[in-house]
């Protein structure tokens, strides 16, 4: 009591509370919610008008022609266009299985106690901080029929015919896949990252308790760690999925057919090079509401899971389980809800499943090496804990050389002269010769490396030549300041914005909450291809094409519903008994946001703000749509870099480089915050 009376004693004379709650509330909130509004509903509307009119956006004198409903009657009854759908959701379905099932595998191999935890744990994390569009770019390198590694290998492990190598962009039998495997290195550490955040807030106490009940170690995975991680990994599957239903950049990155196009791919093909706007626009609508409808049902479904509504669909499945229990097919698969999702996916998929089971039964090494992991995996649980132990140190091993290994490759070419990038086969790993600008490789040199395709994007040099005077930085140096300078202030702006937004909702009762966070979050579903043509308009309008400030404006729109949505979790996860009590020894409510919830958010603050940089730091549909003269950023001009003969791998290489160092940096200095930020507010002290 004397505590409180000398804190009370010491407090300026003024009121308790210089601004009531919801004068708070609408100070904290408004400012998003009005930028949402700016940037979202509004081209969100144009964009509505202008798919019931026949229009051109890149010739300003053709007039606007109202049409009615003659773009959605064309979009439907499209062959095309319901293959790009048809392909879209095939490969969401194969990508985020495959990053749920590498992910969560990773996350359970790296839930233990050994040395460098910290380290392998963010070393595998750099994929997914890497341009989608340069990664895409340069896979193009690793996929190539005739020198690519990827070939190489398999011919390397008999796995292949030397003689008919895979062409793996070109042919509708594999370019699925290939794409599936570049999403899954990129993104399954996304996955890992929330699947291990959620696993090491399991209460250890549980364990214990069926340690002394003599519970097996399935029973504890199916009954206690699925249970309480399942939340966590809903929310990564959520927005995975959403990510997989709008991609574009790796697709035009990596497509070289139709079997390959998606949806978003396909809109921006009829609006900037069809310059079909009022059907792009339509085609944008269906899309968005495709991807708002099946946001819905996840969340639904999550709910359902926490304990927070009804779930809708369970009583409807029960029911249906219930009357199909005693037919002896139906009634095993409709037991559990899985087993009926698999069969529909295997009949869905059905041409995939029968290529792949008959790649392996005509590969005898591939067989081999499935049949030793099928029965190390049966075997393991027979296995002693010791070595257990040191069975999953060495997978850890084995899955961190196999997300670097890429990236490892990147370097080694970076450093090669080009005679050793498109001519060497076998593949030379290490450099193997000292070459200077101009200079032709010695045959008897073993060992070197060259710096010419870091000079090549760096400098600029008189005539064009590689032994020219240095003229200055070359516009990439621009572009990569450009990029940071973008990356850091929409950053700042969508942390700061979504951390007052996401305190409001947690503390307040607002009216329409829940309609509110959803249209946050919708925001964040949308497609940037989808209102990419009205804000391009827009911004033509008001000066902001070509321009860092604009683009400024829409990083920080598009990362500030991520940002709240996943703050408020933090917040919420903070006892509401520390703000009482401030305000209870008179602090206002600022003060008591200021004082004691942001510093217990810290840590979620510094997770969501490596998100954000990494978002806008690779960010490449606005950059490339809304530059028309030259990049303001680094990733549209990292892929534009060409050659003499074509591709220019080795400066693609060196940009790659380049431009991984800040986000890797940013993310080694941030990494122990990382792990515990995104385990959603789980920070009670």
């Amino acid at each position: 009591m004397a505590t409180t009376l000398e804190r009370t004693k010491n407090q300026p004379n003024k009121p308790r509370r210089a601004l009531n709650d919801r004068a708070v509330a609408n100070l904290f909130l408004l400012p998003t919610v009005l930028l949402l509004v700016a940037l979202n509903i509004f081209p969100l509307l144009w964009s509505l008008y202008l798919s019931f009119c026949k229009y051109t956006a890149t010739d300003a004198n053709t007039p606007v022609k109202w049409i009615g409903n003659a773009n959605y009657v064309k979009l439907l009854g499209s062959v095309e266009i319901w293959n790009n759908f048809r392909v879209t959701a095939q490969f969401t379905i194969l990508s985020v299985a495959a990053q749920l099932i590498v992910g969560f595998g990773m996350a359970l191999l790296l839930n233990r106690t050994f040395k460098a935890k910290g380290i392998i744990t963010t070393l595998i994390l750099l994929p997914m901080m890497l341009s989608p569009v340069v990664v895409g770019k340069f896979w193009n390198f690793l996929f190539e029929t005739n020198i690519g590694l990827i070939n190489w290998m398999l011919q390397t492990a008999h796995l292949q015919d030397p003689i008919q190598p895979i062409n793996w962009l070109s042919d509708d039998r594999f370019s699925m896949w290939a794409m599936v495997i570049v999403d899954t290195w990129m993104w399954s550490p996304f996955v890992m990252l929330i699947s291990l955040a959620g696993l090491n807030s399991v209460p250890p106490h549980l364990y214990e308790a069926a340690e002394v009940d003599r519970a097996s170690g399935w029973f504890k995975f199916r009954h206690i760690t699925l249970p309480m991680v399942a939340p966590l990994v809903m929310i990564a599957l959520l927005f995975r999925t959403i990510d997989c239903l709008k991609i574009f950049d790796l697709v035009k990155a990596l497509s070289q057919g139709p079997s390959t196009q998606t949806v978003s791919y396909a809109l921006y093909k009829h609006g900037f090079d069809f310059h079909d706007t009022g059907f792009a626009c339509a085609f944008g609508y269906v899309l968005l509401l495709i991807i708002i409808g099946l946001t819905n049902l996840y969340l639904k479904y999550l709910a359902s899971i926490r304990g927070e509504g009804i779930p809708d669909a369970t009583p409807l499945f029960g029911s249906f389980s219930e009357k199909t229990a005693n037919i002896p097919i139906l009634g095993w698969l409709t037991e559990a809800p899985a087993r009926l999702v698999v069969l529909v996916l295997a009949g869905a998929f059905w041409r995939q499943l029968l290529d792949a089971i008959l790649f392996v039964f005509t590969h005898p090494a591939l067989l081999i090496v499935i049949a030793i992991a099928v029965a190390a995996g049966v075997g393991i649980a027979f296995i002693p804990q010791k070595a257990r132990h040191i069975l999953a140190l060495v997978a850890i091993c084995f899955a961190t050389f196999a997300y670097l290994a890429p990236i490892l490759w990147i370097g080694m070419t970076s450093l090669k002269p080009s005679t050793q990038i498109m001519t060497a086969y076998p593949p030379k790993f290490i450099p193997t010769h000292m070459a200077t600008p101009g200079e032709p490789p010695a045959e008897n040199a073993t060992f070197g490396i060259s710096f010419a395709n870091y000079d090549n994007i760096l400098y600029k040099r008189q005539y064009n030549k590689a032994d020219g005077k240095i003229e200055g930085y070359s516009d990439l140096m621009k572009q990569l300041g450009g990029s940071l300078l973008v990356g850091v202030v929409s950053t700042f702006l969508a942390v700061a914005l979504g951390t007052l937004a996401a305190y409001a909702f947690a503390r307040f009762n607002i009216k329409g909450k829940g309609d509110l966070l959803f249209f946050i979050l919708s925001t964040r579903m949308m497609p940037a291809i989808v209102v990419v043509i009205p804000i391009f308009l827009m911004f033509s309008r008001l000066n902001l094409t070509d321009s860092l400030l604009g683009l400024v404006i829409l990083y920080t729109v598009f990362n500030l519903s991520f940002s709240t949505y996943l703050l408020k979790g933090f917040f919420d996860d903070i006892p509401h008994e520390y703000d009482d009590a401030a305000l209870l020894d008179g602090y206002s409510r600022i003060q008591t946001f200021l004082k004691i919830s942001l510093p217990q958010a810290m840590t979620g603050i510094a997770a969501t703000a490596v998100f954000c940089f990494i978002t806008a730091w690779n960010e490449f549909a606005f950059s490339q749509i809304l530059s028309s003269a030259q990049p303001l950023t680094a990733p549209p001009s990292i892929i534009s870099l060409t050659g003499s003969g074509g591709t220019a791998w080795g400066p693609i290489a060196a940009g790659a480089v380049v431009f991984l160092i800040p986000a890797a940096l940013f993310t080694f200095i941030m990494r122990k915050h990382l792990l515990r930020g995104v385990t959603f507010g789980a920070i009670k002290k």
